[in-house]
């Protein structure tokens, strides 16, 4: 019985700490396209509502997802 528990345990550690390194793997890829895409609205800012308006839900994303300040941080 304390065998089993034992295995419970370590499968359920080995199944958390797998999930946080896949989500912080899918983070740092969504960092990568984020990053770029408010670098370049920054560059070149858009003319319409909506240009704007995406622009600026880029910006709001990068700062919640606490991207890099540019694109080479990570490279």
């Amino acid at each position: 019985m304390i065998v089993s528990f034992l295995f419970a345990l370590v499968a359920t550690i080995s199944s958390m700490v797998y999930a946080n390194a896949v989500a912080r793997h899918s983070v740092q890829n969504l960092c990568d396209l984020v990053v770029t895409l408010d670098d370049t609205y920054r560059a070149t800012p858009p003319q319409t509502p909506t240009g704007r308006q995406l622009a600026h839900q880029m910006s709001d994303l990068r700062s919640r997802l606490d991207c890099p300040s540019s694109a080479s941080a990570r490279a």
